[in-house]
């Protein structure tokens, strides 16, 4: 735990939160818990005792699962670097961070000590103020349209982009796969946005068994929401199964499954409590649940 906070604290310029956690109940009991903040969200940091816990077998980029979350920076923060000047160990090839359009933005993909992979992007001109945000979530679906249906319905909106064909010796060398193909969704929450991937080379895989909470990695991503029934409602009459409620520290909170077994929570806070993505900043210039007219641009 204090190796991880050290440099996601070091490297990314994140801050220790005041409160170490803040989930309203979580399926197994961690040793420890602690909060990282950004401007747009939290990342919590969980260290478990049970064997299943040790280093883990690197996700594949292919997925399927929750790959990797994103830090984005102004390019002139060199954050790329920063990273890999802490160890950590770049999955990119060629010399990251990669130019993948000429659009201004630089990406990199890299893993740090628990072999836990994540992404860098460094914008020319970054639409937010500040050094870092926490840019995405990423999923790898072997169905990214059934992903799709399954998120769009749970958000009441449209992804804001899509595309069918990514491939080139660029794409090659941000994934660090060869020959590689890939379709994305992308969905905006409004503080942070749900990356949707399908590779069809290398073949996304159908996905096994759910992994262990416990295990090394992405265990769970939670949404905040203002009413907590009915989204469960919303849920149940999909035919998705809920646990039941679960409530600590001012917030109550769900647990469900999408259509790939990603376990995702949703959760309700009271008004006075601190860590509410209420306070943090939106991602206004993308159309979001509480925007959904936003014109995206292109």
């Amino acid at each position: 735990m204090e190796a991880s906070l050290a440099f996601y604290q070091s490297a990314a310029s994140l801050t220790r939160g005041e409160h170490d956690r803040i989930c309203g109940g979580l399926p197994i009991e961690p040793e420890q818990t602690a909060t990282l903040e950004s401007p747009n969200g939290y990342l919590q940091l969980m260290q478990f005792a049970s064997a299943e816990s040790d280093p883990a077998v690197a996700i594949p980029v292919e997925g399927p699962g929750v790959t990797h979350v994103c830090f984005q920076s102004p390019a002139d923060d060199h954050l790329f670097n920063k990273f890999i000047g802490l160890n950590a160990s770049t999955v990119s090839t060629g010399e990251p961070p990669i130019d993948l359009g000429g659009y201004g933005v630089r990406y990199g993909y890299a893993r740090d000590a628990d072999n836990i992979m994540f992404e860098v992007e460094q914008l020319d001109k970054p639409p937010f103020k500040g050094p870092i945000w926490i840019a995405h979530v990423a999923l790898v679906s072997h169905d990214i349209d059934r992903s799709v249906a399954f998120y769009q319905s749970l958000f009441g909106i449209e992804p804001y982009r899509r595309i069918n064909r990514m491939r080139g010796q660029r794409a090659e060398e941000v994934t660090g796969l060869k020959d590689v193909g890939a379709r994305a969704a992308w969905f905006n929450t409004g503080n942070m946005i749900v990356e949707i991937w399908q590779y069809t080379n290398p073949v996304t895989p159908e996905p096994g068994s759910p992994v262990a909470f416990d295990q090394v990695g992405y265990n769970k991503y939670a949404f905040e929401v203002f009413d907590l029934d009915a989204e469960c409602k919303k849920l149940s009459d999909a035919g998705v199964e809920i646990s039941e409620k679960m409530t600590s520290n001012e917030v109550t909170e769900v647990y469900a499954r999408d259509p790939d077994g990603n376990l995702f929570s949703l959760l309700q806070t009271t008004d006075s409590n601190a860590t509410s993505v209420r306070d943090v900043k939106k991602i206004d210039w993308l159309p979001s649940p509480a925007a959904p007219d936003v014109t995206p641009p292109g």
